[in-house]
C-alpha cells in the first residue's frame, strides 16, 4: 500500500468525530445571513428560513396541477417548511389528473416555471434533483459516448517466432455488465417475464498487448453430472458463451450441484463460475457458492467459498489434485444487498414474489471452467466488474505463484489498424511457451437513470469524465432555464441542485483512463493492464497492488470528474450543491467523505424503522456529512430524513421524534423530509405516493395541518446547532480504501475493522 502522506492525514483527520454543537458561549455563530440580524433567543421563537427543514417533493410520471403545486407550497409555508427539492419520478404511478404532464414538455415546462415562480413568491428555496428519478445524472440525451462503461478484452495466442497477420478477434461490443452478457433483468422485468428492449452501443479501442505464458495442459472433462444424476454437456461450461450452460435438476431440500469427473486427477489451481440470473436486484444472489474436490467422487473437501454475482467469479487456490470437482449451490435469503435503491430495506413479500418467480424457472450454470494456471484471485471484483464492500479483507492465496513479468508485456497498439488488422512478427521463446494477445476496448454497461418516467430515461454519463458530465449538465440545466425562465435560476426560484445517492453500479473505464492514471498514480499502467482480466503479472502482491491503485484512480475520478463537475457548473449556474454519496455499504467504488467534499451542504441519509435499531450504515453515513463540514469548514449538514418503507401513513411526530433526534446528535442539522408527494388533485385523498418509500408527509396527511408545532421542533432543534461551532478533542483515521458506509455498514466504529 502506498506510504500515508500528510494531506492525506490531513484529509481524514476529522472523520467520525464529535458532532456539531453549541459548544461554548464564545463559539456560538450565525448560521446564515437571514438569521444574523436578530438575537439568538428571538430566531428561537420564530426560526428563520435557514434552520427550517426541507421536504422531498416529487412529481410522479406526469401527474402535476398548478393548483396541486400552489397548495402544497401555501401547505408548506403554513406549516414551516424553509424548501422544496423537486424530482421527477416513476414507479408504477397510476394516471390521476385529466392530462398527464410528459416530463420538459410545454405543458410540463409551463407548470414548472409556475411552481419556479410561486417558490420565489413564498421564500421558498426550491432545489432540482441532478436528473430526472433520482439516480443519478442521466437522461435521454445523453449520446452513447458518453456513457458509463466497462473493460471488454479478446485473445489470440501465437507461437514464438511465427508471424500474426490479418484481423484480431473483436473484444465483445454488446452493451451489458461484462464481455457478452447483456443487461440483467429489472425486478419488474424478473416478475414479468419481459425484457425491455436492448439499449444503445457503443465501442472504443484501447489496445493491443502481447505477453508470453506457459502452454498448460488443457483439462477436459470426461463429463459433467448434475446433483440427481442427469449427464449433461461439459463443453457448454467453458465454451466461451456466459448466458448459455447447462440446466440443473431441481429436488426440494437438497441444494442443487454440478460435478466435473475427470479420466484421471487433474491439477487445478483457478476456477470460473457464473449462474446467470441469480441475482435478486436489491437484494443480491440468491446462492452462496461452494466449490468442492473429491478422490472417489463420495467424500467431499471444501476449497473455497464463491459469490455469485452479476458477472462471473474467478478464485483461485493452491493446486487441488482430485479426479472430481463439484460446485454446489446453497440457497438464501435476500438481505439488502448492493447498489439497493432503497438501502437497508427488508421487502419480504417483495422478495418472497421474486424467489417464487425464479424458483418456477430452470437453474442454468453458464460457466464452470476450472483451469491449471493460477490467476488473479476474484480479479472481477478487483479489476471493478463487481462490487466488494471489503477489499482490504480479500486475502491472497498462500501458494507463492508468479505471473507474467511486467517488462515483457510488449504494446502493439500503435500496430492495430483502424479495420482491427494486426501484423506483428512475434520474437522466439523458450520451448513450452506462446504468446498471448489481448485486444483490449470498451463498451457500455447501459445504465439508465432511474426510477424515472419513460419520456425521462436515458443513459447514465460517464462518471469519471470531466468533459462528459459538462455536457451533460450543460443540457440539464439548460432545459430548467428554458422552463422556469433565465432569472428563475440561480439567486431566485431554482436556487439549488441534488445528488441522491449514487446507485449507479459498477462502472470501470473512461477514454482518459490511462492518462489519468499516470497522472494520479505517477506509472504507466500499460504493462499491467491484462490483470483487469485475471491475467497474473509479476507476484500476487504486485497485481493486487496496481488493482488497488487502479480502483483508487476510479474513486479520485468519481469524485473529481463527477462530483467536482457537478459543483463547478452548478456555481457557474449560480446555484448550492447538495449531496449525499454511497448512502448503504458500497454500491460503487468511491470515497464517501471525498464526494462530498465539492458540494455546498454535505448530505446523509435517515431511514425510520418501526421494530428494528438504527442500522450502523446510516450512522456512519450522517457521521461522514458531519465530517466533511467539519473538515471543509461548512456549517450546515443535511440528511435524507425518516424515510421509511411499506408502512403507508403509518408515523406520526410521536413515532418519529426518536429518529430525527437521533439525526441531530450525529451531526445533521438540516433535516430534508423524504417525502412530500406532489398532490395533484384534491379528490384522490390521501394522495398519491413514492410507491413503497418515503415519510408521506403531504398537505392531504390526517394531522398535516397540526404540523407546525412538529416543524418548529426540528427548526429549533436545527437553529441551535446551526449556531455552534464544532470542537473536536478526538481525529479518527478509517483508513485508505473502504467508504465509511462499508466499514462501518454494520458494526459501529469501535467494533469494526478498519483497512490499512
Amino acid at each position: 500500500m502506498p506510504i500515508l502522506t500528510l494531506r492525506t492525514l490531513l484529509c481524514v483527520a476529522t472523520a467520525l468525530v464529535a458532532v456539531p454543537a453549541i459548544a461554548r458561549e464564545q463559539a456560538l455563530a450565525p448560521a446564515t445571513a437571514d438569521a444574523s440580524a436578530a438575537p439568538l433567543e428571538d430566531q428561537f421563537r420564530d426560526p428563520p428560513n435557514s434552520a427550517r427543514p426541507r421536504v422531498w417533493w416529487h412529481w410522479m410520471n406526469g401527474n402535476i396541477s398548478k393548483d396541486g403545486i400552489a397548495k402544497d407550497m401555501a401547505w408548506m409555508k403554513r406549516v414551516g417548511i424553509g424548501g422544496l427539492q423537486n424530482f421527477d419520478a416513476n414507479l408504477q404511478t397510476p394516471q390521476v389528473v385529466d392530462k398527464r404532464l410528459v416530463y420538459m414538455t410545454p405543458e410540463w415546462k409551463d407548470a414548472f416555471r409556475f411552481a419556479a415562480r410561486e417558490a420565489d413568491r413564498q421564500g421558498l428555496e426550491l432545489a432540482i434533483a441532478a436528473s430526472p428519478g433520482w439516480s443519478e445524472t442521466g437522461g435521454p440525451w445523453v449520446k452513447p459516448q458518453d456513457g458509463l462503461k466497462k473493460l471488454v478484452w479478446s485473445e489470440t495466442t501465437i507461437a514464438g517466432g511465427k508471424r500474426l497477420t490479418g484481423k484480431l478477434a473483436a473484444p465483445p461490443s454488446r452493451t451489458g455488465p461484462y464481455q457478452t452478457l447483456g443487461a440483467p433483468l429489472s425486478i419488474e422485468e424478473m416478475i414479468s417475464g419481459h425484457p425491455a428492449p436492448p439499449g444503445p452501443s457503443h465501442y472504443g479501442e484501447v489496445g493491443v498487448f502481447a505477453f508470453p505464458e506457459q502452454v498448460e495442459p488443457g483439462l477436459v472433462p470426461a463429463r459433467a453430472v448434475d446433483g440427481l444424476g442427469n449427464v449433461l454437456s461439459p463443453g457448454k461450461l467453458s465454451d466461451g458463451d456466459l448466458d448459455e450452460g447447462v440446466t440443473l435438476a431441481r429436488k426440494d431440500g437438497q441444494a442443487p450441484s454440478l460435478r466435473l469427473e475427470y479420466a484421471k486427477p487433474a491439477s487445478v489451481a483457478s476456477a470460473t463460475v457464473f449462474v446467470p440470473g441469480v441475482v435478486v436486484p436489491f437484494a443480491g444472489a440468491a446462492f452462496i457458492a461452494v466449490l468442492e474436490s473429491s478422490a472417489d467422487g463420495k467424500v467431499w473437501t471444501q476449497i473455497a467459498p464463491l459469490t455469485l454475482g452479476a458477472v462471473p467469479t474467478t478464485v483461485s487456490f493452491p493446486a487441488v489434485t482430485a479426479a472430481h470437482f463439484r460446485l454446489v449451490l446453497n440457497s438464501r435469503k435476500p438481505d439488502g444487498g448492493l447498489g439497493s435503491p432503497a438501502p437497508g430495506i427488508v421487502m419480504d413479500g417483495l422478495f418472497d414474489g421474486v424467489g417464487a418467480a425464479m424458483a418456477k424457472k430452470p437453474l442454468v450454470v453458464g460457466t464452470f471452467a476450472l483451469d491449471t494456471g493460477a490467476r488473479v484471485d476474484r480479479f472481477e471484483t478487483k479489476a471493478g466488474f463487481v462490487m466488494s464492500r471489503d477489499y482490504y479483507a480479500l486475502e491472497e492465496p498462500k501458494d507463492g505463484a508468479t505471473g507474467v513479468a511486467p517488462a515483457s508485456v510488449i504494446d502493439l497498439t500503435d500496430k492495430l489498424g483502424d479495420d482491427g488488422t494486426l501484423d506483428w512478427q512475434a520474437p522466439a521463446l523458450p520451448e513450452g511457451q506462446r504468446w498471448r494477445v489481448l485486444r483490449m476496448g470498451y463498451s457500455l454497461l447501459g445504465t439508465t437513470n432511474h426510477p424515472a418516467p419513460p419520456e425521462a430515461t436515458g443513459l447514465e454519463v460517464d462518471k469519471f469524465d470531466g468533459d462528459a458530465v459538462r455536457r451533460y449538465l450543460d443540457h440539464y440545466i439548460g432545459l430548467y432555464k428554458e422552463a422556469a425562465g433565465p432569472d428563475m435560476v440561480g439567486q431566485r426560484g431554482v436556487r439549488a441542485l441534488l445528488t441522491d445517492s449514487i446507485e449507479v453500479g459498477e462502472a470501470n473505464w473512461t477514454p482518459k483512463m490511462l492518462e489519468q492514471f499516470q497522472r494520479l498514480r505517477g506509472y504507466d499502467a500499460r504493462p499491467w493492464l491484462p490483470t483487469l482480466t485475471g491475467v497474473l503479472v509479476g507476484t500476487r502482491a504486485e497485481s493486487d497492488k496496481f488493482l488497488y491503485d487502479y480502483r483508487r484512480t476510479l474513486a479520485d475520478l468519481l469524485a473529481s470528474e463527477h462530483y467536482g463537475t457537478v459543483a463547478k457548473v452548478a456555481h457557474e449556474n449560480g446555484l448550492k450543491v447538495y449531496g449525499e454519496a454511497l448512502e448503504d455499504k458500497r454500491p460503487m467504488l468511491g470515497d464517501d467523505m471525498t464526494m462530498r467534499s465539492h458540494t455546498d451542504i454535505p448530505m446523509a441519509a435517515m431511514w425510520t424503522f418501526r421494530e428494528e435499531g438504527p442500522r450502523q450504515t446510516l450512522i456512519a453515513d450522517m457521521k461522514g456529512a458531519a465530517s466533511v463540514a467539519h473538515l471543509y469548514g461548512q456549517n450546515l449538514v443535511a440528511a435524507e430524513s425518516m424515510t421509511a418503507s411499506m408502512s403507508p401513513w403509518a408515523f406520526a411526530p410521536k413515532d418519529l421524534k426518536r429518529f430525527i433526534d437521533m439525526e441531530f446528535v450525529n451531526g445533521v442539522n438540516r433535516p430534508v423530509v423524504h417525502t412530500s408527494v406532489h398532490v395533484p388533485v384534491d379528490d384522490k385523498k390521501p394522495g398519491l405516493s413514492l410507491f413503497i418509500f418515503g415519510q408521506y408527509f403531504n398537505r392531504m396527511e390526517s394531522w398535516g395541518e397540526m404540523a407546525k408545532p412538529w416543524v418548529d421542533y426540528i427548526a429549533r432543534s436545527s437553529l441551535l446547532l446551526q449556531a455552534g461551532r464544532n470542537v473536536a478533542d478526538v481525529a479518527y483515521f478509517y483508513g485508505e480504501e473502504a467508504p465509511l458506509t462499508g466499514l462501518y455498514g454494520d458494526k459501529p466504529v469501535a467494533d469494526a475493522p478498519v483497512s490499512h
